[in-house]
């Protein structure tokens, strides 16, 4: 990263705080383009960039806060459009999927790396017979959004017979979520989409939302999920040590799946590595509480990273 790559970032942040983020401005719109093309720059040097954030302050702190700006613009994005789509069930959706094809490469990717790790989605009746405790037949999705696109592929594209449960904090975000979910699957399949409004940081979670997710054999960590790299290891240590909770009698072995970033992608979402989620320990006995399975670079050309971990109990 050079100087001028630098002072443009900072430059952005201070451009961006001063914009109402929830109004759409071709200002704000034209800003976040130019945001998101710097991101994809292929000719910058990863350890130079990760050393300059760990060295420069002034530019640590506006990447940190153009990444809370672009979660909130994805979010805001995905309500506007979730409300033109529910408002209107003649409008045609496919319009504003203009990510799905992304979508799509990331999920088979992960689906594929279950898979090398002897684990199946169900996706028909006799799979309980013949894959036995490697079957998936419930998913928990946290920061599954206004537009739950992940849950909606992975159901009508990979498993027909799993229950998802799209975990998400803001209760409008699931109540149009299950408009537009109602809208795309047939029936048979709406059903097995369910909505929980949660903080996944609360301590302790609710009984329900801990019996729920102990029950789910896979638990995606959507790539928006944490601010950055200490809030997203905090999230998922609270989720572990919950789930091996001595009153919870589920005995399920749980498949993490962390969405993350590398190279200047960090910049847009929350970066964590698989060492620091291997050196997550538990604070009274001192037991890791991962066991870190695969690592896949599932869109590259982006710097998305998925990581799949497995809880030790």
């Amino acid at each position: 990263m050079d100087g001028s790559m630098r002072n443009r970032l900072i430059q952005l942040n201070h451009e961006l705080t001063q914009l109402d983020i929830t109004e759409f401005s071709p200002q704000l719109i034209d800003l976040f383009d130019e945001l998101i093309n710097l991101c994809s720059a292929k000719d910058v040097c990863v350890s130079t960039l990760n050393e300059m954030l760990d060295t420069d302050m002034e530019l640590n702190v506006a990447c940190e806060n153009l990444r809370r700006l672009f979660a909130l613009y994805g979010l805001y994005g995905e309500i506007r459009t979730a409300k033109i789509c529910a408002v209107d069930r003649n409008h045609n959706f496919t319009e504003h999927f203009k990510h799905r094809k992304g979508y799509e490469e990331l999920i088979q990717c992960e689906i594929n790396t279950l898979q090398e790790l002897g684990v199946y989605l169900a996706k028909n009746s006799t799979d309980h017979n013949e894959k036995g405790d490697s079957l998936v037949t419930k998913i928990a999705f946290v920061g599954s959004g206004p537009i739950p696109t992940s849950s909606l592929i992975i159901l009508n594209d990979h498993g027909p017979l799993v229950d998802i449960y799209n975990i998400d904090m803001c209760e409008e975000a699931n109540q149009l979520a299950s408009l537009i979910s109602e809208q795309i699957l047939p029936a048979d399949l709406f059903k097995r989409m369910h909505f929980i409004t949660q903080d996944i940081c609360e301590n302790p979670l609710p009984n329900q939302v801990r019996s729920i997710l102990s029950q789910c054999q896979v638990i995606y960590l959507a790539a928006y999920v944490g601010i950055n790299e200490l809030e997203k290891l905090d999230i998922l240590q609270n989720l572990v040590r919950q789930l091996n909770s001595d009153d919870l009698t589920s005995q399920t072995k749980h498949y993490f799946i962390i969405r993350t970033a590398d190279g200047l992608y960090q910049i847009l979402f929350p970066k964590v590595t698989p060492d620091k989620i291997g050196m997550l320990k538990d604070s009274v006995s001192g037991t890791s509480l991962f066991q870190v399975e695969k690592v896949r670079e599932t869109l590259g050309i982006y710097g998305m990273v998925t990581i799949i971990a497995t809880n030790i109990k």
